[in-house]
């Protein structure tokens, strides 16, 4: 049992590193278990409390990133990728808001949506947020630049 969990703590470690090194700049957390979420975000949750917001379309795919808005309290964001496609796929989202350095994400092969990650405040800052689906070696992102968009509640 312990030699499974040194491997576990080893494959999530380089896990994060191998995220750090390829989204670069602001620290990213693992969503691998809500209990390690950073203060101020949770997740990964089936269910996202709040209103849902328009979605977000994924380029050259029906994957899409869905937002809901809580405006109970601070307010929270919360987002899923959704793949629309059969079979599994590599889905990952990811949330930073705007006023933060850490980001929290769940990445994984999954057969319907990765996420609900959640990140508070929203009622007074605006998020970033970044959802992907992969297809056949090619990454569908967000229909901007960098793949991000920023989302405000006002």
């Amino acid at each position: 049992m312990n030699r499974l969990k040194r491997r576990l703590a080893s494959a999530i470690a380089v896990s994060g590193i191998v995220a750090t090194a390829v989204l670069g700049g602001a620290a990213t957390a693992s969503a691998t278990d809500p209990a390690d979420a950073p203060p101020g975000y949770a997740g990964p949750y089936a269910t996202c409390n709040g209103a849902p917001l328009p979605p977000l379309q994924l380029s050259g795919t029906p994957g899409y990133v869905q937002l809901w808005l809580d405006r109970s309290g601070s307010g929270t964001f919360c987002a899923k990728t959704f793949d629309n496609l059969g079979g599994d796929h590599h889905t990952e989202i990811i949330l930073q808001r705007v006023d933060w350095q850490t980001r929290w994400y769940d990445s994984g092969t999954y057969s319907t949506y990765a996420g609900g990650i959640y990140v508070s405040g929203a009622n007074a800052h605006c998020s970033r947020i970044y959802g992907e689906v992969t297809v056949n070696g090619v990454a569908h992102r967000l229909p901007s630049v960098d793949g991000w968009a920023t989302v405000c509640a006002n």
